[in-house]
């Protein structure tokens, strides 16, 4: 008998025991840098006509929305113009949404807090990201208020002078 159970042949068997598990919709998404600024007419000013002693105040509001953490730096890439020279100017930010700056609070002065020194001096200062001024470091939905304040002094030589400036907020994260 012992011949017979020797001559039976049983089929090999590749078996053992399995378990899987799965990690099913994988992703990987990338978080957004976004900001807006809000101007009175979409400028930071739109002044025509000074006369010596007019004193233009206005706030930008700027609100970030990304979805990340950055930071947010002011900075002005384009200037013309010999006006900047003549005109005294004060940057301050904080808070507040109105741009006719009626609700503002001053949180800090970044340009000027003695009130002397010229506008020219400053835009020349900030002309890209590594000069940037105004460092502020946002999460999502934050909000700033810049508050830019200028005087035309009596000075017969700013006389049909302009100025332009172009003023850019960037986000980095």
């Amino acid at each position: 008998m012992l011949a017979a159970v020797a001559g039976l042949q049983l089929p090999l068997v590749d078996a053992a025991f399995v378990k899987t598990t799965s990690s099913d919709a994988n992703s990987f998404t990338a978080g957004s840098v976004a900001i807006t600024a809000d101007a009175p007419g979409s400028k930071v000013f739109a002044v025509t006509g000074a006369i010596p002693g007019s004193n233009p105040v206005t706030c930008v509001i700027t609100q970030y929305t990304g979805s990340i953490p950055a930071t947010v730096r002011m900075f002005f890439p384009a200037v013309s113009g010999g006006l900047g020279a003549k005109l005294i100017a004060r940057v301050r930010y904080g808070t507040g949404t109105q741009t006719d700056c009626g609700d503002f609070s001053s949180a800090g002065v970044l340009y000027n807090a003695s009130g002397t020194l010229k506008l020219d001096a400053y835009l020349s200062a900030h002309t890209d990201w590594a000069t940037g001024d105004g460092s502020w470091a946002a999460t999502q939905n934050a909000t700033r208020a810049w508050r830019f304040e200028l005087l035309l002094p009596s000075d017969d030589t700013a006389t049909g002078l302009t100025s332009t400036f172009t003023a850019v907020w960037e986000a980095r994260s």
